[in-house]
This record gives structure tokens, sequence and C-alpha cells, in this order.
């Protein structure tokens, strides 16, 4: 994942070789002259102290010489940079965050208070090992920190969901999320509809369709239908006289109306 703290984190491993280069080369040597799984990794990893006095684990290739591995990680943070200023063009602030509805989900989730992978799992429906693993990408990109395996907003963290409640914001969201601009289009032109309807005739996943949802209701785009019958002048994809609703129905909120109006001059 393209993220700044990413892009800092190789540039300071590779400020750190460079400066404590001696000491690389000696770790090198008795890895090399010394049998262990790290042959098997053909990597190694070096504890080492950056510039700034911080303790690091830097991981080593056994064939490469110490300078070419440090401007490797320059050449590699370079190009994550390049990306990532692509990205925010068009995404802004979420250009860190991975283009998955469970990501934004955790972070409004954390946004009422902190919480663990495991808890956070059984409120959003999703496996703990994919909350946990979106937590360590959430964590990487300066979005959240962790104590104890518990979950916090940092300021980023803060900021993006901020930035969300913006209509610039919601609009770069539609943009940035798949199948999001998708589905709203769907609601703003056909009416009222529900997360299996939409999965079956788009054939997508039920799953991902109630997440993109849930995501998009977070963020202000669409809300649950207001109403116990649906009459059937407001629902154009299924045109009846009437629909009483026995599932949650979703419409695109008066700020996402706006914005398909003017996506779509």
């Amino acid at each position: 994942m393209v993220s700044r703290a990413e892009i800092d984190r190789l540039r300071t491993e590779a400020d750190t070789i460079f400066t404590r280069l001696q000491t690389v080369q000696e770790a090198l040597e008795r890895a090399r002259s010394s049998e262990g799984d790290h042959w098997e990794r053909g990597a190694v990893d070096v504890d080492l102290e950056t510039p700034a006095g911080e303790a690091i684990t830097v991981t080593l290739d056994l064939e490469r010489p110490a300078a070419e591995s440090a401007q490797a990680l320059y050449e590699q943070a370079a190009e994550m940079a390049e990306r990532l200023e692509s990205r925010q063009a068009v995404a802004g602030p979420l250009a860190a965050v991975p283009r998955d509805p469970l990501p934004v989900l955790v972070l409004f989730h954390l946004e009422d208070g902190d919480d663990s992978p495991r808890r956070m799992a059984g409120s959003l429906g999703a496996a703990p090992e994919a909350v946990a693993d979106t937590c360590d990408r959430l964590e990487r990109a300066g979005l959240l920190a962790v104590a104890d395996r518990t979950y916090r907003l940092t300021d980023d963290g803060a900021d993006l969901l901020a930035h969300l409640d913006t209509q610039e914001g919601r609009e770069r969201f539609l943009r940035w999320l798949d199948d999001a601009s998708t589905l709203a289009r769907r609601l703003w032109r056909g009416g009222p509809d529900y997360a299996r309807m939409t999965a079956e005739e788009l054939g997508m996943d039920r799953t991902r369709v109630e997440r993109v949802y849930a995501a998009m209701e977070h963020v202000g785009l669409v809300e649950p239908y207001d109403g116990s019958i649906i009459k059937g002048e407001e629902r154009k994809l299924k045109p009846k006289r009437e629909t009483h609703r026995h599932h949650t129905y979703y419409v695109t909120t008066r700020a996402a109306d706006r914005i398909l109006r003017d996506l779509a001059d």
C-alpha cells in the first residue's frame, strides 16, 4: 500500500544504512560466514539506530552490498512517492487508504472509541484476520496507532474522517472507492434498492455490496429509505404499484444527488 508513512520508513532505512555502513557491512559478513535460516530467506535482519537515535530493524539482501541495498530503498521510495502523488491528485487524503470499504468502516468504527480487531470484527461482520490486517495497513499509513493490541485514530485519521464530511471529500470518495460510483448512480437513477437485489442484478458479491452501502452511509452519500411502503413511481428499478419493505432499502442523499448531477453535466 502506498502511503507517506511507508515512503518515510523506506527513506529512514536507507539513511540509517548509509550512516551505519561499517556496522551493516560487518553484520552482512557475519551472516554470510554462518549457517542459519537467513540463507533460505536470502536476507538477514539487522538492528540499527537511526540518525535520530531511534531503534529500527532493517532487512538486508545477503547478495547485495550494503550501499546498493540503501540505494535500492531510495529508488523504491521515489517510485512510491510518484505513485502517491498521482493518486492524491484524484483521491486527496484517501490516497493512503486501500480501495476497499472495510478500511473505511474500521476508521468510522474507531471514531466512537478505541477497540481491538477481534471486537471490531464482531461489530463489522468481518473475519478477525481481515480486520487485523486492515488495522495493520492503516497503522502503516499513519491513520491508526496501536497499544496493547488496541487501535485508535491518529490525528491524520481524524482529519481524514473530517474531510469525508465535506462535499469535496464525498466526491473524492465516489471516485476512489471501487463500485461506490456504480451503486450511487444506480440508486440515483432507479430509486430505492437493497443489498441482495443489487448484488444479484449486478453480479457482485453480496457482502461487498453491503459494505459499500455501509461505507457510503457513513460518508453521507446514501441513507435508509424512510417509510414502510415504497410507491411505484419511486422505484424505477422494479416498477410495481407499491413495495412493502422487508429489507433495508437505500436511497441517495441530497449531497450525493448534487455530486452526481455535477458529474453528469
